[in-house]
Formats: C-alpha cells, sequence, structure tokens
C-alpha cells in the first residue's frame, strides 16, 4: 500500500471518532428508557421552532451560536416554541473564554414564563435559570435570587467543567424536583415549592452584559414525561 493510500485510510478511521465527538446528545439516545421519545428540538441548520432576537442568535457549523459584540441591557432568551413541564433535556455547550470575552454564565431558561422586559427585550424571562460556565446553580428570576445553593454567597465553580470547551449537560425535571447533571456528575437535586413551576419554553440565555460574550449550544434533544432516573449520571467523558 503506497502513501497516499494509507493516508486515506488513516482519515477514515478518524472520521467516526469526530462524528462521535461532534453527536454526543444522539449517542445517549440508546440510554433512554423506552418509554421516552426524544424529540430534537434543534435541526443542525437553522432556527426552525425557535425565537430571539436575530441580531444574537445565529447557526455556525451546526451549532447555535449566542453572543454579542454591543451591551446587552437586559437577559435576552432563544425559546423553543413548544412549552414544557415534565422533562429530560440532553445538550450540550461551550463558553468562549478569552480576554475579549465575558466570562459572565449562561443558562437553561425552564418552568417560568415569557415576558417583555427593559429596552424592548420582547423576550425576557421570569422563571428558574439552570445556570452553567463559570457559575453553576439556579438563579430565581421570580424571587430575584440564588435558590441553588441556598446561602452561597457567589460563583460556584465545579471541577468538572470543561473550561473553554464542551460540556455535556442533563436536566431532568419531574413535579417540583429538578436535577442537573454535567459531564457525567450530579451538579445539583433541587426540590421547588409546586406553585413555583409551570409550563414553559425552554430558552438557553444570553445574560445582560456590557462586555461580548459568546456561548454555543448543540444537541438540545428533549423527552417529556421522563422516568425518574439520570442516564448520563456517571458517564464521564
Amino acid at each position: 500500500m503506497n502513501y497516499t493510500a494509507k493516508f486515506f485510510q488513516a482519515l477514515l478511521l478518524l472520521i467516526p471518532a469526530i462524528s462521535a465527538e461532534q453527536d454526543w446528545t444522539g449517542s445517549q439516545l440508546v440510554n433512554l428508557p423506552k418509554s421516552e421519545k426524544p424529540v430534537h428540538l434543534f435541526n443542525g441548520k437553522d432556527l426552525t421552532g425557535w425565537q430571539g432576537w436575530d441580531k444574537y442568535w445565529t447557526v455556525v457549523e451546526g451549532t447555535i451560536r449566542g453572543a454579542n459584540e454591543e451591551a446587552v441591557p437586559s437577559s435576552t432568551y432563544l425559546f423553543s416554541k413548544p412549552s414544557f413541564r415534565n422533562f429530560r433535556l440532553l445538550l450540550e455547550v461551550k463558553q468562549t473564554r478569552s480576554k475579549k470575552h465575558s466570562t459572565m454564565h449562561s443558562a437553561i431558561a425552564a418552568l417560568g414564563e415569557v415576558k417583555s422586559d427593559k429596552g424592548g427585550n420582547d423576550y425576557g424571562f421570569r422563571g428558574h435559570l439552570l445556570m452553567f460556565c463559570n457559575d453553576w446553580g439556579i438563579w430565581d428570576a421570580y424571587r430575584r435570587n440564588r435558590i441553588e445553593p441556598k446561602g452561597h454567597g457567589g460563583q460556584l465553580k465545579i471541577k468538572t467543567e470543561n473550561v473553554g470547551d464542551w460540556n455535556r449537560v442533563e436536566i431532568v425535571a419531574i413535579e417540583n424536583r429538578i436535577r442537573f447533571v454535567n459531564n457525567g456528575e450530579l451538579v445539583f437535586d433541587f426540590t421547588d415549592s409546586p406553585e413555583m413551576l409551570r409550563a414553559s419554553p425552554v430558552g438557553l440565555q444570553l445574560h445582560a452584559n456590557g462586555q461580548p460574550q459568546e456561548f454555543f449550544f448543540r444537541g438540545l434533544v428533549i423527552t417529556e414525561n421522563p422516568e425518574d432516573q439520570l442516564v448520563t449520571l456517571n458517564a464521564g467523558e
């Protein structure tokens, strides 16, 4: 076998590994309970099925990019058109870390309500913000405080965060209990008052900020009325 043939053979061996790395969410679907039917919220091509400010949200190489160069006066979101109450959500998220970019967290908004906000922002939110990247936990935009971990005065850092790289997230919300796994490790298991939770769209957050920030999202597969188990817990990377 000549050098060129060996090169292309080696290249073909690499392709499946690259595809698997880019489709972690898809690889987890075989682990779902048989009662759960996965729905892909993102088609990998455009923002069909989503709504938000076009100037902040685009599709780049099969990912959803949320980014700003100028100041964001109030937190804004890209919302799924359907609403969800009891669900399992699988996704990957990556935060750009550089001297130029802010390290402000992002979040999944869920179990609340879409609302207009100051500064002409029609894509605001009141409810639970399930935070990730540089700060992890739950901020409650109803009560305007951090509710998980309780009493935590500053940013919550976790050892499982892949800083500046892809983080693999599973969120399970059943009744008034919310569990959050990152890269195979449980980040929080939180139970709230039932009246504080309601069906709502799922939102991707771009936080209020005076500095540039950039996040990428991919995967974004959801199931409704999930079984009471975590399919990625201790799965590692």
